[in-house]
C-alpha cells in the first residue's frame, strides 16, 4: 500500500481552537524543525506539498487526522485511512487525559480558576504551567509565587481558554518514550524504549533506542505498566492509531525519581518510526 502523507505537526494547535487557521511562519519553522518526520513515509509513499499531487493508487494518512488534514488529503484526491473523530482525538491529546490515569509528577494539579493558581503559589519553589493542548516545548510558561503583569496575562488567558497543567518544576536527567499501535479490532502492540534528546526548552533534537543499561528494571516496569493502561484508555475512548508515552528520570529537591507518564502522544511522533517494530509503511488499519 503507498501513502499520501500530510504532516500537519500543529494539530494539537488546530485541535484546541476552533477556526484554527496556522500562520505561514508557523508552518515554515514546522517544515523546517520537524524535517525528521519525514521517517515516517516509506519508499513508495509521497509528501503533499502545493506542487506535489499524489495521483491515483493511494491512501491519504496524516501526522493526526484532524478536519483540516482530511481536508487536505481529500483536496488533493485521495481517500483518507479510517481514522478516530476529531472528538476523540481533542479528548485523548488533551493533557486531562493523561493526568486524570495518574503517574504524573508528584503535586501535579490540572486547574481552570485563577485561586487555584494562587493557592499553589503559595509554596516556595518554581512551577511550570502547560497549556493541555501544546507541543515540542510550546504552550510552557516558567513561575514562582511572583507573578509579573505578562505572566499573569498568559495565565488568565489559559484559564479562559481550557486550564492548565500545574506541577513542580524538575530537572530532567533521562527522556524516554515508548511508541505503539491499536487497530480498529482493538489490537495493540507496543515498542522498544527511545531516549529522547531535547534541549533546555523541551524542543526536541532527535531519538534513538535506549541501551540495555540505561533504565532501571523497576523503571522499565513502570514504563511498560504505563503503556498499557495508556493503551487501554485509548481504545475505551474510541481512539485507534499510533501513540505514545512520554517519561523521564527526573530530580526533586535533590531526590532522584522516575515519572512513568508525562505525556500521552495519540497521533504518529518525531520517534515513532525508530522506536515501533514495523515501519509505518507497513501497517495498515
Amino acid at each position: 500500500m503507498r501513502f499520501a502523507w500530510v504532516l500537519n505537526q500543529d494539530a494539537e494547535l488546530e485541535l484546541a481552537r476552533p477556526g484554527y487557521n496556522p500562520a505561514a511562519k508557523l508552518l515554515a519553522q514546522l517544515k523546517q524543525h520537524g524535517a525528521a518526520a519525514c521517517a515516517l513515509l516509506g519508499r513508495h509513499d509521497v509528501l503533499i506539498e502545493p506542487t506535489v499531487m499524489p495521483g491515483a493508487g493511494f491512501v491519504g494518512r496524516a501526522w493526526c487526522p484532524t478536519p483540516l488534514a482530511l481536508q487536505k488529503l481529500r483536496l488533493a484526491g485521495v481517500t483518507p485511512e479510517p481514522h478516530p473523530s476529531a472528538q476523540a482525538l481533542r479528548l485523548v491529546n488533551h493533557r486531562k487525559f493523561a493526568f486524570d490515569l495518574g503517574g504524573g509528577l508528584p503535586g501535579q494539579q490540572y486547574v481552570t480558576h485563577r485561586h487555584e493558581i494562587d493557592a499553589v503559589l503559595k509554596a516556595s519553589r518554581v512551577w511550570l504551567c502547560k497549556r493541555p493542548m501544546a507541543f515540542a516545548g510550546r504552550g510552557q510558561q516558567r513561575i514562582a509565587h511572583a507573578l509579573d503583569d505578562k505572566q499573569s496575562k498568559w495565565i488568565e488567558a489559559s484559564l479562559h481558554s481550557d486550564g492548565l497543567i500545574i506541577e513542580p518544576l524538575i530537572k530532567p536527567l533521562l527522556e524516554v518514550s515508548v511508541h505503539g499501535f491499536i487497530w480498529r479490532d482493538k489490537r495493540f502492540a507496543l515498542g522498544r524504549v527511545c531516549v529522547q534528546e531535547v534541549s533546555d526548552k523541551g524542543v526536541y533534537r532527535g531519538v534513538r533506542r535506549a541501551a540495555a543499561h540505561e533504565l532501571q528494571a523497576l523503571e522499565t516496569e513502570a514504563l511498560f505498566m504505563q503503556a498499557h493502561r495508556v493503551a487501554e484508555a485509548l481504545t475505551a475512548a474510541t481512539y485507534f492509531g499510533p501513540f505514545g508515552i512520554d517519561a523521564y528520570r527526573y530530580e526533586l529537591q535533590g531526590q532522584v525519581n522516575f515519572c512513568a507518564l508525562s505525556e500521552i502522544n495519540a497521533r504518529y511522533t518525531m520517534g515513532f518510526a525508530t522506536g515501533f517494530p514495523q515501519h509505518p509503511s507497513q501497517i495498515s488499519l
